[in-house]
């Protein structure tokens, strides 16, 4: 007996059974429906997928980025590969070469040029009107040579010079270079000018340098072609039944009264006459010579500035500076005096002459 009845009791794991049966049994009595289990796992698997379906589309998109990715990179490599990395540096390769090319002929042309300049002839033609005068007559200038020649012998310029017809040929220095022994150049020169007409030399700083400072022979030199060498001294001559007063004030400005400059003025300027003075520098009119009333004074040195530029003149004279006042052309100073400065014929540096090119000077004289 007590077996069953142990048997029939019931343990606490059977009672929810019990219960789910009563309440499925309470659901038929009153008709009542049974209800639909829950849907939450439905609703999370739902999810699931659609996450999964979003993940998928995701690394679909991923894909089809990477492979577009990857297709345009073989697209540009096949663009910019090895082919045209050759191509662009051909390209580069020209544009040097074009750039060079340009460069060449740009220094080609502006050789030429210079050679050319150098070796053009210039005549500049002044007038002036004196009433120390009775009768014209024509004075050809030549000055800085500084051992350039025209034509083989200077034949182009002797040429030149003697189509001018000139009544009296001036030169006004440094023909030669200083420390060149060899004068040649210049004494072939003179030789030939002096079967012109009277030639009247005056010293410039070249000349000046080696006959004082290295005692050569240059000034005898010169003198034995039939040139007169003025060296602060003057002649009086008859010329076109003119009587002219001509001089040479030689050396440099600060050398004036060591050479007896002052003393030598005073005589020129007393003397009666048309005053011609031949000075190789034109600074002495910037300061020394400005209350002097010279009829005409012929200066050279200055080079015309070297480098010309338009519409303002010389660049450099190397007593003045840049942009020098007194380097080119006919001026009347302060005093009175009318200073004619030649741009000369040549050069003495390694400064090219631009725009400037060699002059020969040409100043007729008359009392209309």
């Amino acid at each position: 007996m007590n077996t069953n009845n142990f048997n029939m009791e019931s343990t606490p794991e059977t009672q929810p059974e019990a219960s789910v049966f009563d309440e499925e049994e309470k659901r038929a009595e009153y008709g009542i429906e049974q209800s639909a289990p829950e849907t939450l796992p439905e609703e999370i698997d739902n999810d699931n997928d659609e996450i999964s379906a979003e993940y998928e589309r995701s690394e679909s998109t991923s894909d089809k980025r990477r492979e577009a990715a990857m297709h345009g990179k073989d697209e540009k490599n096949a663009a910019y590969g090895p082919d045209h990395n050759r191509s662009g540096r051909k390209k580069f390769i020209t544009r040097i070469a074009v750039i060079l090319c340009a460069v060449l002929v740009i220094c080609a042309g502006f050789i030429i040029y210079i050679n050319y300049e150098a070796n053009a002839l210039e005549v500049t033609f002044y007038h002036l009107q004196s009433d120390n005068v009775d009768a014209p007559f024509r004075v050809v200038q030549l000055s800085d040579l500084h051992l350039h020649e025209f034509g083989e012998h200077n034949k182009d310029l002797v040429e030149w010079v003697r189509r001018l017809n000139p009544d009296i040929i001036t030169i006004t220095g440094d023909m030669n270079n200083h420390n060149n022994d060899d004068t040649h150049v210049v004494t072939e020169l003179c030789t030939q000018l002096t079967q012109i007409a009277k030639v009247y030399y005056v010293m410039g700083n070249h000349e000046w340098a080696d006959h004082i400072n290295r005692h050569t022979s240059i000034k005898a030199d010169i003198a034995a072609t039939g040139v007169t060498i003025l060296e602060n001294s003057y002649e009086e001559i008859v010329l076109n039944e003119n009587k002219i007063v001509i001089g040479g004030l030689v050396n440099e400005v600060s050398n004036y009264s060591q050479y007896n400059g002052p003393e030598f003025m005073k005589n020129f300027m007393d003397a009666d006459g048309f005053r011609l003075l031949l000075v190789h520098y034109p600074e002495y009119f910037l300061g020394t010579l400005n209350d002097y009333s010279i009829d005409l004074s012929m200066c050279g040195h200055t080079h015309g500035g070297i480098i010309r530029i338009p519409f303002v003149g010389g660049l450099y004279a190397s007593d003045q500076g840049f942009f020098p006042k007194l380097c080119e052309g006919m001026q009347k100073m302060d005093g009175g005096s009318i200073v004619v400065v030649s741009r000369g014929l040549g050069g003495d540096t390694s400064i090219p002459r631009i725009n400037n090119r060699p002059e020969i000077v040409v100043v007729d004289v008359s009392w209309y």
